[in-house]
């Protein structure tokens, strides 16, 4: 609504404000209800004279005459009252109508739109060699017109229809209207609002909106948040005086959730498919209301009624009108299935067909058009129906005589179009609107209108109503909401950061403080830094969540992009404040660390830079990366580079020149260097008891030693912190608060471009979908041979004489009784469903019919043995018997959400269910022409090498289609029973039509199968035999025959007081009025009670009791064969599973790809930094940290397993819940179809790497090497698989995963030596660790046939007393000391001590040996046989998802 129009509409009504302000916002259901109804009455001054006066008489599919309701009446007068008061206070009309010219959209060709594969970026690489494919034409291939010549205009309080089949270009139509053009290749003619070009209307971006067809919010946020954060964006600037912001949004939140009747919802969650919230239909109300709240002049609503019922459609549809015609709102819609009572509250229709207009004009000339070109329409077909009809050659009616009279194709009735005399007096009255706009300049109080509602701090260039501040203010807010509505995951964070403090405190647990403890204290310092990168990995996929809310919340005009993410950084700031703080508080003092207060919280502070800028710099990688798994390869090359050039491992005197300027922009390199600056700071280390030499003869040569340590000085038992930071890392204490400075610039620089990238890219498609296929499988687009050409299979496949004869079914009879269903809430428990009972037989098609949250879609979930959370109670039968173990295999569900794998195409999906799940007698071949015969009907034959994709990247089918492939995917299984849950929802009218035929033609052939509908039309419900209708609470209003033109149905109806159901009318949306559905529904029939105290009811239970007495007779004696929960043996599945599982792993380039140039690029890294190491003792501690880094790169190995594993289960799940395959043959595919990919990452990654770190090479050794990375990386994704197999989400993994992969590099004997550790660790965590076999497999392998030959920097430089030389001071010393002594530029009286003779003595301190080389190989395998057990075992534990 107007922003001046919600302003308006409390005006009457001030004193309420008043009096309201300081009311708890937790009001009861029950006082909003009340309080709307008492502001409404207040405006039914002349009610009945105006609603005879201005209200057309309406009917339900044409049929009872029927005015307009009091609600409506009431919510009339309001809106009316609202204007009317806004122009008295000087307000300006916003009449903003649209005039469409010549409008042609467009898009890419399918041709060059391929699926991609591993082949993909090698192809790339090609092309850009070759010269033929550097042309314009090669790069966009084909194109095609997803809209053509189109020509409309709707003015301002007009409602236009828009109604055509999916591919038509329906949503394409909105989007252009809406001004969102960026999705196609170019966009033709003009487009003009109000008088406005569409290029200046940028600026009034949130004044034409469009709502698409899915709801999509965040999960974890309740109603009242969801719309209070859209009220907060919009709130006018222009209020009352005495009006505050919050009674504003009160006042119009209680207007909108009582006028689409979600006022009981208001503190429930929205929820999704993992988050239980609100129902499918509150959802899509909750979308209506959103949009509502934004305020928009222009509304393009893309097929809004898809989840509601019949009568909560009508009543938003009414809505829709009495805003258009009180507000002067422009609305422009798309239905899939609209009633008549729907269609006749419009002005005008639009009819698509392939892209081309064939009609537009008033809605009542429009079906006389048609059947003045000779078409025919059936008794009780709504006019859309009919209107979309025409263009479907297997359901329109051609009247006698005109068969080769009417057009065939779409190009034929655009001509015939655009030759009538209807076509030619519409263009006459644009040209005159179009004039009238010019005369009256109605943009000039649009503008005018429009700057006056603005908040009095936006710029008046801006398209937001609200300031930038209001803006991050109302985010800050909504982020904290969404933070706390997902408790489990901020308590597991901050429960994760103790346990790893704790850890991490152990580990270096008072560190010495002789010189012994200095590196180890680097160590824990730059261990700080690590947690802290590690925790913030998991801002990468979270950068990924969200991103089509922002899209549409954008396109509202409610926040700019880079709002939304200061609020993020406002929201980082106590999160990571309490983080840090309770990591510090344990581990500093674990440490040891210097005891003073400022050094604590300078430690505190640098650690909280570092952290906010990590989690701002993994906010980019995913801001500028399109897909996440590119985020996760980036960012682990990123890392990699970070961690090796931030001082610690290499220090800044040992770094390469061409590597040498990442020190200098890498935030952990100034972190590190301000942390150590701040311990070391004025702190001396003794080396009494290890200055070289040392030995009990040497105690009194104090002038003769020197601490063995670079920086000390002869005659000085003790060392600096200065100076060692000085001579050995080259670090100055004095850039202590410099590098602090550094690092939160680093923050602010990563914020900034976030925020650009943010404003920038538009990584979601702006929601339109592409479609891709196999090379050379691509039709023709809106060609007119491809239409004739597919018109001609889809009417051979329905063909009745043609029908295939595999139709054949075996069916049983299913019965349930006494069935009720409670789940548990906070509260207590609730109970969902209630004593409910029935059967359905074969032959007979059974409706199941209720208001939206009467809980159908839980019915169906308890029946067919889907839910796994409550309490079922009651009985449910087949055949007499109870429910066996293959009761989910041989029953379909098709259930309301579409999921399914997005790396199949059509037919291969198909394909894989019809193998799987239908008799294993059955050959392929057969399966193969039934899944034909299955996507000819469906009308899919043209998308069956057509990848699905998902709605996400903007690639793949479209919803509708989806739709339809689930549907299929239950109808090529040849199901004994079938439940459908909303099948037809989302789908056109003569889709639903083709879907209901089908469905009836299985129920003919045998099969019993209920089905859940929404809107059916009279056609549709008369395919019907018995209906189960569902009151509010899962109570039973009726279960019954229909009968012959519902006759029996609506007598039972009648017989309780109800009016007759007249010939015209729908029966199906009689019954909804009846019972009181929709949002203003009412009756005052106690309906459940009635039903069971109905003679009806009574019948039933002795029909079902019969039913069961008759079946257990008739089947007791019956020799069946053994059920069995799959169709096909383990073997069979696993071989299947395996082939599908590896067509999805070559089909993710940006996955497997991504991780080969991803090893290669560490590789190069590694190599180079570390490049041709020597034999000096320095370099044998670099050799160390080369196999250090192979460790790191395994490490972040589990970070990119983690999405795709989180993907396939879910895909896992939904297969499983159909029992396609079992839970061992997805553990085992998922773990065995890495191996080759991970084979080739390895090897690249020592290709890369082995030969420029300059590691000593031999046939074994780099035989080794290699065989034991492998192994390491098979054993790092497998681990990766088994802590995702066990987490609920990738949310509460990637808070989990740091505080497991401490154990993995803490406790490997790099960090910190095993003699180093305490005792609690190194009696069972040390030997316990994996990459500790790894690591002295690697170490012995690379060090064991170095001798060690110290450089002159690397020598211990002492003098011996007078008189002695060198070798004679030493002496003693040199027989219990590991290393040698040698003279300095030959003068015997410079002596140096090199600490190593040979690779041997160096890893021998840890307590590795060369002969353990093989042994540490086998117990790797051993510990990857054991992930292979562990991600079977927590496949199968959580092989059912929570529902």
């Amino acid at each position: 609504m107007e922003e001046y129009e919600l302003h308006d509409i409390g005006i009457n009504n001030t004193s309420n404000v008043n009096n309201n302000n300081n009311k708890s916002p937790d009001i009861q259901v029950e006082k909003e209800e009340i309080q709307f109804n008492r502001l409404a009455n207040e405006l039914e001054i002349e009610s009945e004279n105006l609603r005879i006066n201005t209200q057309k008489e309406k009917d339900i599919e044409g049929g009872v005459p029927s005015i307009e309701s009091e609600e409506d009446f009431k919510l009339r007068k309001y809106f009316e009252n609202s204007m009317r008061m806004k122009m008295e206070a000087g307000g300006k009309p916003k009449k903003m109508g649209v005039s469409i010219r010549n409008l042609t959209v467009v898009g890419r060709g399918a041709d060059v739109s391929v699926i991609h594969d591993m082949l993909s970026p090698l192809k790339w690489i090609a092309s850009l060699f070759n010269p033929f494919a550097w042309s314009k034409k090669s790069i966009e291939g084909s194109k095609f017109n997803i809209l053509n010549d189109v020509t409309a205009f709707c003015k301002d309080g007009e409602m236009l229809l828009v109604l055509g089949r999916p591919g038509a270009g329906c949503s394409s139509l909105l989007r252009v209207i809406s001004n969102q053009r960026k999705s196609y290749i170019d966009v033709k003619g003009e487009v003009s609002y109000g008088g406005i070009s569409s290029k200046k209307w940028e600026k009034y971006r949130g004044e034409a909106i469009y709502t698409p067809e899915e709801d999509i919010h965040y999960s974890t946020l309740t109603v009242n948040e969801t719309l209070d954060f859209a009220l907060k964006c919009k709130t006018p600037g222009n209020r009352l005086n005495d009006e505050t912001k919050r009674s504003f949004r009160e006042r119009i939140f209680n207007l909108i959730v009582g006028m689409y009747g979600i006022a009981h919802t208001k503190n429930t969650l929205v929820g999704d498919e993992f988050v239980r919230g609100c129902s499918g239909g509150e959802k899509k109300r909750i979308t209506i209301s959103e949009a509502m709240v934004s305020s928009a002049s222009i509304n393009c609503w893309d097929c809004s009624t898809r989840g509601l019922d019949a009568a909560s459609a009508l009543d938003y549809a009414k809505s829709l009108r009495i805003m258009s015609d009180t507000l002067n709102k422009t609305t422009i819609a798309s239905f899939y299935q609209a009633s008549e009572s729907i269609y006749d509250l419009f002005d005008k229709v639009l009819v698509l067909e392939k892209g081309r207009c064939i009609y537009f004009g008033p809605v009542e000339h429009a079906k006389q058009y048609f059947l003045d070109l000779g078409f025919d329409c059936e008794p009780r077909k709504s006019t859309p129906d009919f209107l979309t009809g025409v263009t479907n050659p297997q359901e329109r009616l051609i009247k006698k005589g005109f068969e080769d009279k009417v057009p065939q194709t779409s190009q034929d009735f655009e001509t015939c179009w655009k030759q009538s005399k209807f076509y030619h007096e519409q263009i006459e009255l644009q040209n005159q609107y179009e004039k009238q706009v010019e005369n009256d300049q109605p943009h000039r109080d649009f503008i005018q209108q429009f700057q006056s509602e603005k908040s009095k701090t936006a710029r008046k260039q801006s398209p937001y109503v609200s300031s930038f501040a209001t803006q991050v203010k109302a985010l800050t807010i909504r982020h904290f909401q969404i933070i706390w509505g997902d408790k489990f995951s901020i308590c597991s964070r901050y429960f994760s950061v103790l346990i790893q403090s704790l850890i991490y405190g152990s580990v270096f647990f008072q560190l010495d403080k002789s010189i012994f403890g200095l590196f180890s204290r680097g160590g824990a310092i730059f261990a700080a830094i690590l947690f802290n990168a590690f925790l913030s990995e998991g801002e990468l996929p979270m950068s990924f969540y969200g991103r089509r809310i922002l899209q549409k919340q954008k396109s509202y005009a409610m926040y700019r992009p880079s709002a939304f993410h200061l609020a993020q950084i406002v929201t980082d700031l106590p999160i990571t404040f309490l983080q840090v703080f309770l990591f510090s508080i344990v581990a500093y003092f674990m440490f040891g660390l210097d005891y003073q207060a400022d050094k604590f919280f300078i430690f505190c502070f640098i650690l909280i830079g570092i952290a906010l800028a990590s989690t701002n710099l993994f906010r980019v990688i995913g801001s500028f990366c399109g897909s996440m798994y590119i985020g996760e390869n980036v960012l682990i090359v990123i890392f990699i580079f970070l961690i090796t050039y931030a001082g610690y491992i290499i220090p800044y005197d040992k770094m390469h020149p061409w590597f040498q300027w990442v020190f200098w922009i890498n935030p952990f390199a100034y972190a590190f260097k301000a942390l150590m600056a701040n311990e070391f700071m004025d702190m001396e280390f003794n080396c009494i008891d290890s200055a070289i030499p040392y030995g009990p003869n040497y105690q009194n040569q104090t002038d003769y030693r020197v601490c063995p340590m670079v920086g000390g000085e002869p005659g000085h038992l003790y060392l600096t912190g200065e100076a060692y930071l000085d001579r050995a890392l080259a670090f100055k204490t004095s850039d202590r608060a410099l590098n602090t400075i550094v690092v939160y610039l680093f923050w602010l620089l990563f914020i900034a471009m976030n925020c650009f990238a943010m404003e920038v890219f538009d990584w979601t498609s702006g929601g339109y979908s592409q479609k891709v296929y196999k090379p050379g499988k691509a039709p023709k687009v809106n060609d007119v041979e491809e239409e004739k050409l597919q018109t001609k299979i889809v009417l051979e496949a329905t063909d009745v004489s043609k029908m295939k004869n595999t139709l054949a079914m075996r069916g049983g009879i299913f019965t349930w009784q006494h069935i009720k269903y409670t789940v548990p809430v906070k509260e207590g428990k609730r109970l969902l469903l209630d004593d409910i009972e029935g059967w359905i037989k074969p032959g007979q098609m059974t409706a199941l019919m209720g208001s939206s949250g009467a809980g159908k879609t839980t019915l169906l979930d308890v029946l067919a043995k889907r839910k796994t959370l409550g309490t079922v109670e009651g009985s449910s039968k087949l055949n007499g018997k109870p429910l066996e173990i293959d009761f989910e295999r041989i029953t379909g569900y098709v259930e309301q959400m579409d999921v399914h794998n997005p790396y199949l195409t059509v037919r291969e999906c198909l394909r894989f269910n019809a193998k799987l799940r239908q008799d294993p007698k059955i050959s392929d071949r057969e399966k193969f022409e039934y899944v034909e015969s299955v996507l000819e009907m469906m009308e899919m034959k043209h998308l069956g090498d057509a990848l699905i994709g998902d709605l996400e990247s903007g690639v793949g089918i479209s919803v509708e289609e989806r739709k339809r492939l689930t549907i299929g995917i239950e109808l090529v299984a040849k199901p004994h029973i079938l439940f459908l849950d909303e099948p037809t929802s989302g789908l056109d009218a003569q889709s639903s039509y083709n879907i209901v035929k089908f469905i009836r033609k299985l129920a003919d052939a045998g099969m019993p199968l209920v089905c859940t509908i929404h809107q059916p039309s009279s056609v549709l419900f008369e395919h019907f035999d018995r209906l189960l209708l569902l009151a509010k609470g899962g109570k039973t209003v009726y279960f019954g025959d229909i009968g012959e033109k519902s006759q029996t149905l609506i007598s039972y109806f009648t017989k309780h007081g109800v009016r007759a159901c007249t010939e015209s009318e729908n029966p199906a949306e009689y019954i909804l009025e009846a019972t009181g559905a929709g949002v203003y529904g009412k009756t005052d029939v106690d309906w459940p009670q009635a039903w069971k105290s109905s003679p009806e009811c009574q019948q039933i239970h002795q029909d079902l009791a019969t039913l069961e007495q008759t079946l257990s007779a008739s089947t007791a004696h019956e020799d069946t064969e053994a059920p069995r929960e799959f169709a096909t043996g383990p073997w069979y599945q696993l071989w299947e599973v395996y082939k599908r599982m590896n067509l999805i792993w070559w089909r993710d380039p940006y996955y497997s790809f991504g991780r080969f140039v991803q090893s290669a690029m560490v590789g190069l890294i590694v190599g180079f930094s570390f490049w041709d190491l020597k034999n000096s003792s320095t370099d044998m501690q670099q050799r160390i940290f080369v196999v250090f880094q192979s460790l790191i790169l395994g490490i972040m190995l589990i970070f990119s397993a983690l999405p795709h594993f989180f993907f396939q289960r879910d895909y896992f799940r939904r297969d499983y819940s159909s029992k396609v395959y079992s839970w061992h043959a997805f553990g085992i595919s998922i773990v065995f179809v890495e191996l080759p990919y991970l084979v080739i990452t390895g090897t690249l990654f020592f290709v890369t790497m082995y030969w420029t770190a300059g590691l000593q090479f031999s046939a074994d050794t780099g035989f080794y090497y290699w065989l034991i990375f492998n192994m390491y990386i098979f054993y790092c994704v497998s681990f990766g698989q088994a802590l995702a197999a066990v987490c609920i989400n990738i949310f509460l993994a990637m808070i989990i995963v740091p505080l497991i992969i401490v154990f993995l590099f803490l406790f490997a004997g790099v960090m910190v030596p095993p003699d180093q550790l305490p005792h609690f660790w190194e009696s069972w965590m040390y030997p316990l660790n994996p990459a500790r076999y790894f690591l002295e497999g690697l170490v012995t392998n690379v060090l064991g046939n170095v001798n060690v030959e110290c450089t002159t920097e690397d020598l211990v430089r002492f003098t011996p007393p007078p008189g002695q030389t060198c070798q004679s001071y030493t002496q003693e010393f040199s027989e219990y000391s590991s290393g040698y002594v040698t003279t300095i530029d030959g003068v015997d009286t410079n002596c140096g001590y090199c600490a190593y003779k040979n690779g041997e003595e160096y890893y021998s301190t840890l307590g590795w040996t060369y002969s353990n080389r093989w042994r540490d190989f086998g117990i790797l395998c051993a510990y990857w046989v054991f992930n292979i057990a562990l991600v079977i075992g927590f496949v199968y534990l959580t092989r059912k998802a929570s529902r």
